[in-house]
């Protein structure tokens, strides 16, 4: 085996830029060969075949010089200047909070490429309200400039005042803040308690981090790493409660009145390091927006206070510092940005000082550094030809580096978690195989592999393996998603192979559709993937596919905010008091999406018009005056659905369960579970024999509503397995068994793998749907949504002292769940395994019935069997997703739906479906289906609708009437 021998070129940057292109790769075709060996695996490529050729014509991270910005001879290149002096806390108290840390990790922080430009960073900081940070991967940016910074005073003891990082991602929060920790000689905040809203009363280092669902900071914290999306939450904070536009409510006495429920001014940061913005994720466009206007606001108000003589009546509020880091050359688009005045802060403040507002809100001079990076050689191969299976390619590929190449790791950048699951079995698989291939070969025997996966729905502890160090005599091989391009560093990479794919979510106007569809990358983010190879030493990287399909690429990858749904966003900024059609923007939305956004919230009853009149003296009134004016106000139910982080559909969905009492609450929780992992609980096998016997052996599940309450069945039956499972294994323990408890546990593990095997269960993603549900009930009982287990427990806490099971003060366990152990038992306890088959909820002593039979009017015992408050539910938050019978084509809906006249097409129901005319047919039911619910449509060569049920068309007209 062997790599093609041809003569080494070092590859060029593009001298001159082009405009994206559109144009896709030709079409795929199959290229393999057979090994010389019958036993071999398959993958692998042998007698020096290889698919690929060496490129000739890029390189795998762009040089700044190529730009139209001249290349510095420093690291570091400074752009424009203006003068601001920032403040310094007390130098005795940061040298007494730092620690000594190990001189090899001084070294290793001193060596990176960043260091030398660490004061004209500081400096730039201290003189400019904002700085944008143009950095090359592996200049070591994102973990020493929040150091930088805590070492220079912009963190403060007291008043508190943090350095806030954010990330688009949980991984890269939690693993970047457990690096600077150690840097700093902190620690590990991963060990600290997770609070979850809980008060911050303990003490600890200064580096924690937060992430939804896990709070791992204290009242020491003072450099947080957080996801965009925890940013956003801070941003709303009281502020939901608080009606639209209060700014006529401000007297010029005070301009401060309200600044107990300011929350949304980010008072305990003095900066916020915006990190990866080059990603340009809807939330981190979010983040942008807000942090500019924020940055100004409380620049009027500390101008206006100083101006007033300082009272002391008053809070000071200190300026903020904003710092936007990217990694591809974009870099003037984010400095234009934030140069120029906010178009949303005149519009909606509580600052009455215009003098001040006006002076805050002028141009700004944004200076742009530039860093390099520590970049080693990066040889690039391209297939010759397409490959018309990516994930036979990326095997294949893997296999040839490990069996040819020197020692070193390697990185698959893949699409999701379904395919790196897939990949990660064939690579055990063909791993195993490898002795006696060598063997047979007359080939030395090649290293052990150990497989790591890495994707946005592991944990801390779960992904912990691909950051630690590879062990000897072994090559890793990290399964990642574009996770890894940027937001992470992983050490010992010398080999990289990339799929030139990509899982984006794409939205269609019009038919207010969102799906998840794999997509081709950017050039940019193929150099990103290309550049991960050359981070410690000379590195190859295998992309599959050819050089002209890297060049049809466009340049730079869409923004989220131009395809993707914005009701989410749009909730968010009305909580925050933001009018979504004059918030400061990095890109303009389409104005259709943004339109049908706000009109589907009117119609979840999130949000009302409110019409307006303004008088002579520039006040407000509700009586006819001059021209009204419409305005967008936020309503109690809108309040209460931008405080659960879910979509808007499900948390309106969540509301009106709540109102229907706690069993259809527990219901639309686990179902929401069900619905947000990432793959199907159900598995649906390709082959039709196969096909065959999963239908027979799934229908045991099939509820005559359709597939909501199905899925529900399947969850509970699991748990019940889970429960009889658990009960044996107490009994043997107790008992007086032969068999050591290991091996009793081993034997309850495997009895629930062969239920599900038996009835087609995918026991991972039930175990992933738990660990989202065990998130959902905490978010639950924070937004006091009672659920009928949650009282079962309280019961049980009250009458049986020995009692097991979730509570509030449940231990601070990671949410990360175990694939090789039956982490059910320990997150969802005797209160989750003791739901029967039809999902009433039993406790160890008697059946609990609520008394309250909801708005529904259905008792609970009925609910359980019926789910018909989970079906009317569900309807509240999906009303746009119901189809009615097409009278002029059989087996045919069209949609109803009062956010665009253009989205009324025809489908038909999803083979998969329980509900589908084939299998209605095949059991002889004749259900009246006048009216229906989905939850999204599939485009193929038809249109279908995907998990269905049955409605009541009278329920349409409940739902109009509620609204």
């Amino acid at each position: 085996m062997s790599l093609p021998n041809k003569k080494r070129q070092r590859e060029q940057d593009l001298a001159s830029p082009r405009s994206p292109s559109t144009s896709n790769p030709s079409s795929p075709t199959k290229n393999k060969k057979k090994s010389k060996y019958a036993n071999a695996p398959s993958a692998l490529v042998t007698n020096g075949y290889s698919p690929f050729h060496k490129a000739s014509n890029e390189v795998a991270t762009p040089n700044v010089a190529s730009t139209s910005h001249s290349a510095p001879s420093s690291p570091l290149h400074k752009r424009r200047s203006s003068t601001f002096d920032g403040s310094s806390d007390s130098a005795a108290w940061i040298k007494g909070a730092l620690k000594k840390v190990d001189s090899r990790i001084a070294e290793s922080r001193a060596a990176l490429p960043i260091t030398s430009g660490k004061e004209a960073i500081v400096n730039a900081v201290r003189k400019h309200d904002t700085v944008v940070i143009l950095g090359e991967t592996g200049s070591g940016k994102t973990t020493q400039i929040p150091q930088f910074l805590f070492e220079a005073g912009f963190a403060r003891r007291a008043p508190v005042q943090m350095i806030g990082v954010t990330q688009p991602r949980r991984v890269a929060a939690t693993s970047l803040a457990r690096r600077v920790a150690v840097e700093m000689g902190q620690p590990d905040p991963a060990m600290l308690p997770n609070l979850k809203g809980k008060a911050r009363t303990q003490a600890g280092g200064l580096v924690g981090y937060s992430i939804r669902f896990e709070d791992r900071t204290t009242r020491n914290t003072r450099v947080k790493f957080m996801t965009d999306g925890m940013v956003l939450r801070e941003m709303i904070g009281d502020v939901a409660a608080v009606p639209i536009g209060k700014a006529e409510e401000t007297s010029t006495s005070s301009v401060v009145p309200s600044i107990a429920l300011r929350s949304n001014l980010l008072l305990t940061y003095s900066v916020l390091i915006i990190d990866e913005a080059h990603e340009r994720t809807l939330r981190t466009d979010q983040v942008l927006g807000l942090a500019k206007r924020i940055q100004r606001e409380r620049k009027a108000l500390q101008a206006s206070w100083v101006a007033r003589g300082r009272p002391s009546t008053e809070p000071e509020i200190t300026q903020l510092k904003i710092i936007v880091m990217s990694a591809t050359l974009d870099a003037d688009r984010f400095a234009n940005f934030f140069a120029t005045p906010s178009t949303a802060l005149a519009a909606n403040t509580l600052i009455a000082d215009l003098s001040a507002l006006t002076s805050a809100n002028q141009k700004q001079e944004v200076p742009i550094l530039y860093v390099k990076g520590r970049q080693h050689e990066v040889d690039m191969f391209h297939t010759e030809e397409p490959a018309q299976e990516w994930t036979d390619a990326a095997l294949r590929t893997v296999l040839q580096i490990h069996v040819s190449r020197p020692p070193g790791d390697i990185l698959v950048f893949m699409t999701g978690q379904e395919e790196i699951d897939t990949l990660v079995r064939s690579l055990e698989l063909y791993a195993s195989e490898l002795p006696a291939w060598a063997q047979a070969e007359n080939k030395p025997l090649p290293m052990s592999l150990m497989i790591a996966p890495l994707y946005a729905a592991l944990g801390p502890s779960a992904s912990a393996k691909v950051f630690s160090p590879t062990p000897p005599h072994t090559r890793k091989v990290v399964l990642a998603t574009n996770i890894a391009e940027t937001s992470i560093t992983i050490p010992g990479i010398v080999f990289v192979v990339d799929c030139g794919l990509a899982k984006e979510k794409v939205y269609t106007p019009g038919t207010a559709v969102e799906t998840l569809q794999v997509q081709e990358i950017s050039q940019s983010a193929a150099r990103q993937r290309s550049g991960r190879a050359g981070r410690e030493r000379a590195g190859e990287c295998y992309r599959l596919y050819t050089q002209e399909a890297f060049k049809g690429l466009p340049l730079a990858g869409v923004p989220e905010i131009v395809r993707t749904d914005l009701a989410a966003a749009v909730l968010q900024l009305c909580a925050m008091g933001q009018d979504p059609y004059i918030f400061d923007w990095l890109d303009q939305p389409d104005q259709m999406g943004l339109r049908e956004s706000v009109l589907q919230l009117i119609q979840l009853g999130a949000l009302d018009i409110k019409t307006t009149a303004p008088l002579s003296n520039g006040a407000s009134t509700d009586g006819p005056s001059a021209k009204p004016t419409a305005k967008l106000v936020l309503t109690p139910t809108g309040s209460k659905m931008a405080m659960l982080p879910v979509t808007p559909a499900y948390s309106r969905s969540l509301i009106a369960a709540h109102e229907r009492g706690p069993t259809v609450a527990r219901q639309v929780r686990d179902l929401i579970a069900i619905l947000s992992s990432d793959r199907s609980i159900l598995v649906d096998p390709s082959d039709p024999q196969k096909r065959d016997e999963a239908n027979k052996a799934k229908s045991t599940f099939v509820h005559p509503s359709g597939d909501h309450a199905t899925l529900l069945t399947v969850l509970y039956a699991y748990l019940d397995e889970v429960d009889k499972s658990r009960k044996m294994t107490k009994t043997r323990k107790e008992g007086k068994s032969t068999v050591d408890a290991k091996t009793v546990e081993k034997e309850g593990r495997e009895m629930v793998k062969a239920w599900c095997s038996n009835h087609w269960v995918h026991e991972k993603a039930i175990k992933n749907v738990l660990h989202i549900r065990k998130q959902l009930r905490t978010i639950c009982r924070q937004q006091k949504i009672v659920c009928d287990d949650d009282l079962a427990e309280k019961v049980r806490a009250n009458g049986d002292s020995g009692a097991q099971g979730d509570s509030d003060d449940e231990d601070d366990d990671d949410d990360d769940y175990d694939d090789d152990a039956d982490s059910s038992s320990s997150d969802e306890s005797a209160v989750e395994g003791a739901l029967d088959r039809n999902g009433l909820f039993v406790t160890r002593k008697t059946a609990i019935a609520s008394t309250s039979s909801g708005s529904s009017g259905i008792d609970d015992s009925e609910e359980n069997t019926s789910f018909i408050g989970l079906r009317q539910s569900l309807l509240e938050g999906r009303i746009s997703n119901v189809g009615l019978k097409n009278p002029s084509a059989p087996n045919t809906y069209k949609r109803i739906t009062s956010s665009s006249s253009s989205a009324g097409g025809t489908f038909k129901i999803h083979p998969s479906s329980t509900l589908h005319p084939s299998k209605m047919a095949r059991e002889g039911g004749n259900k009246k289906m006048d009216s229906m619910l989905f939850e999204e449509l599939v485009f193929t060569t038809q249109t279908f609708a995907r998990t269905v049920s049955i409605i009541e068309p009278s329920w349409l007209q409940e739902v109009a009437q509620r609204k």
